[in-house]
């Protein structure tokens, strides 16, 4: 019997018949979906409860993770559905279709003759919800601009004015829970359209009577009888113009211009100096701080912007000099609290050229260092990069066991001269690296190594007063020894004794015979391990110990040429023959260590 028959038999019958269909019709309805609903698109008329959550889920599953598409003006956004807090109550958008047992004779006619398109029911997370919207907002909305004309190459740019954008948050959260489960389709938000309070003339005007004179020439500032000529190319980038009110309103990025303003002004001004420490005679000397006399920054620009638009011959303004005070002024050196030596070590280097000029260049960048208390020193930052500009050459290193030519060989004796100075001084090791093989000039495990800008010396001038290092260099003569001596200065917190382990775990030397036309003879040096103590006292008793362990590499016997044996073959073209066996003689000669 179909569902027609069954309604046209309810409303023709008679009392009793009516209760002997009634119990028909909710038998045959059941917790049936009413016959016609459809939900999204998909029907789920005639289907039990569970049915019908079954094939809702499974007909929205790809729609429910598609990000919802939204759009403003031009512009189309994404929200994901996760970041919004949005999900399909099924219980509840299935329950609104209809489904479930009821003695109710509407619904049973309902579910016999009717059904609807349903919304489906979305469950919001407001927290995230709203998060998402105000995300949204920040994408969509734009101030309205005002017109601006800036500076290329000496030549006035126009830029016109824009309308900005509005996001109404409340609308679109609606919007976006109504795009929800997503069908690709992008929903227009509501938004509304801000001006620009200033129009097209403004900006024209400001063309025409500020930024085209601007670029017409050189501008000149005067103090006393002494001037400096600033150019439009080089004034140009810092320049801008934005309409504003009807009008418009010039302004110069002094920051930006600084550089230009240092250099320029040097004949006009005196730099302050700051206070600094030096050591004469032995003693430590504070260096009082001298003040300057300095161009007005906060003069210049105003006046610059006020000649800028005139013509030739009126481009020129006076500008004065503001006293200007040290940065670190006399009182401030002095309160630092440097007196006396905390720690100092001297080393002694064979003679090699590229030593007198890498360790000495070194040494004269170290030299006058100067740490405020919990300041690092970075011997890579005071020293900087190993480059024939900064006055490095080649010198050897040890790169991989091997000792090569490299620029800036030779600074580890800065280094561990420098490490040694502040060992004794007491001072916190913040970071060092000895170097892989033991050189034997250089105190047996308690040395630096360094390199740009992987390997670094750095320790902490945790003493509670300022330090300054010191550093007195002697150059090698052919056949003698150069030193290196770096004292630290300050206020003596401990007494420093050192001690070490005897060596451990020692390593032997291999031997490599390299045919390289490069190659370099090394004799060898055997690998081990050593414990090094630094022992803090103060008044006589030791308060605390301080330990690491170094571990050195075995260095191998380098022999340059084939292996003892090894067939040599004969130069190209040489024909065979008893008098050409074609082998070559075993490698002889000494393996002389190089300098490093």
């Amino acid at each position: 019997m179909g569902r027609k028959q069954l309604a046209g038999i309810i409303a023709a019958a008679g009392f009793g018949v009516l209760v002997i269909v009634y119990g028909l019709a909710f038998a045959l309805t059941g917790d049936k979906v009413p016959g016609d609903t459809t939900v999204l698109g998909i029907p789920l008329g005639g289907l039990s409860e569970q049915d019908a959550k079954a094939k809702l889920q499974a007909g929205l599953k790809d729609r429910l993770v598609l990000p919802i598409k939204v759009k403003a003006g031009e512009s189309t956004y994404q929200v994901k559905p996760a970041d919004a807090g949005l999900t399909l109550d099924v219980d509840a958008t299935v329950a609104a279709a209809g489904a479930g047992r009821s003695l109710n004779p509407a619904r049973i006619l309902r579910a016999i003759s009717g059904g609807d398109a349903i919304q489906p029911v979305v469950a919001k997370d407001e927290g995230k919800l709203k998060a998402a919207i105000d995300t949204l907002a920040g994408r969509v909305n734009r101030p309205a601009t005002e017109g601006t004309i800036t500076f290329v190459k000496a030549r006035a740019v126009q830029h016109p004015s824009a309308d900005g954008l509005e996001l109404d948050n409340g609308k679109a959260t609606e919007t976006v829970v109504s795009g929800f489960p997503s069908d690709g389709n992008p929903k227009d938000l509501q938004v509304s359209v801000t001006k620009p309070k200033a129009g097209t003339e403004a900006i024209d005007k400001a063309m025409t009577e500020y930024a085209v004179p601007a670029m017409s020439g050189p501008v000149r500032l005067t103090v006393g009888d002494k001037s400096a000529d600033l150019q439009p190319e080089e004034l140009a980038p810092a320049l801008t113009l934005v309409a504003k009110d009807g009008g418009f309103t010039p302004s110069l990025n002094a920051k930006l211009l600084e550089p230009l303003f240092a250099e320029r002004f040097k004949t006009l001004e005196t730099l302050p100096k700051d206070a600094t420490i030096g050591v004469v005679a032995g003693k430590v000397k504070v260096i009082p701080a001298v003040d300057g006399m300095v161009v007005a920054r906060d003069k210049v620009v105003p006046a610059i912007l006020a000649i800028l638009p005139k013509p030739a011959g009126q481009r020129t303004a006076a500008v004065g000099l503001a006293h200007t005070k040290a940065t670190v002024t006399t009182e401030a050196a002095a309160a630092l609290g440097i007196k006396e030596v905390m720690g100092e070590f001297t080393t002694h280097f064979p003679y090699a050229e590229y030593r007198n000029v890498n360790i000495g260049t070194a040494a004269r960048k170290i030299n006058g260092t100067l740490l405020k208390p919990n300041e690092t020193f970075s011997l890579n930052k005071v020293v900087g990069e190993r480059t024939r500009e900064n006055g490095f050459t080649d010198g050897n290193i040890i790169s991989g066991g091997k000792f090569v030519l490299d620029l800036g060989g030779g600074v580890s004796q800065s280094a561990t001269t420098t490490f040694n100075a502040a060992f004794f001084a007491g001072l916190k090791d913040v970071e060092h690296k000895a170097h892989s093989v033991y050189i034997d000039r250089y105190p047996v495990g308690r040395e630096a190594t360094v390199a740009w800008p992987s390997v670094d010396l750095k320790f902490l001038n945790d003493s509670g007063n300022g330090i300054y290092v010191q550093t007195i260099f002697t150059a090698a003569k052919p056949g003698g020894q150069g030193t290196l001596t770096v004292k630290i200065w300050g206020t003596k917190v401990w007494d420093i004794t050192a001690g070490k382990s005897e060596r451990t775990n020692f390593r032997g030397p291999g031997v490599v015979y390299d045919t390289a036309a490069n190659c370099r003879p090394q004799s060898p040096t055997g690998g081990f391990d050593i414990k090094i103590y630094r022992y803090f006292a103060k008044n006589g008793a030791r308060v605390k110990t301080e330990s690491f362990t170094t571990n050195y590499n075995a260095a191998d016997t380098i022999h340059c040429g084939p292996k003892p044996g090894t067939p040599t073959p004969p130069p190209p073209g040489t024909p065979p023959g008893p008098g050409n066996p074609g082998m070559g003689k075993p490698s002889t000669g000494t393996t002389p260590r190089p300098p490093s």
